[in-house]
């Protein structure tokens, strides 16, 4: 397995050498559109997002765009280690970008956003359906 590894590595570096650096990060994103991952959970009144971010360093690194039905999560994970350099990264970096379609009308502000052990949860209000009232007006020439 071991002499397996070797091979695709020299394979991958060869590749590398030939099409620049920069060409299996680029190719990665290919495989990991669904990503980051998200779960949605409704009731009568909300949404709840949770949203699998592990090592954002910082809420800039993050962007969170709603529009009625529709989430979209952009941004940036980089993992760098001073006096390193990497051997073997199979843990997402570079930007990102999703959409998820959302199961219901949603406001555009979320009621409350927290980050915490490497999950965003957003917690969304639901827009409801509002009841169209007849309107009757007055004649002013009676």
């Amino acid at each position: 397995m071991a002499d397996q590894r070797k091979k695709y590595q020299d394979w991958k570096d060869s590749i590398s050498g030939f099409l620049g650096k920069d060409f299996w990060s680029d190719f990665q994103d290919f495989f990991t559109k669904n990503w980051p991952q998200v779960n949605l959970y409704q009731n009568e009144t909300q949404v709840l997002c949770l949203i699998a971010l592990p090592g954002i360093q910082s809420v800039n690194d993050v962007h969170i765009f709603i529009n009625h039905t529709q989430l979209t999560i952009k941004g940036h994970l980089n993992w760098q280690f001073q006096g390193f350099e990497p051997v073997e990264e199979e843990i997402y970096k570079g930007r990102f970008e999703r959409v998820i379609k959302l199961p219901v009308p949603v406001h555009h502000e979320p009621v409350e956003a927290v980050y915490k052990k490497g999950i965003l949860l957003l917690t969304l209000n639901r827009i409801r359906d509002f009841e169209v009232s007849e309107i009757i007006i007055a004649d002013d020439d009676n």
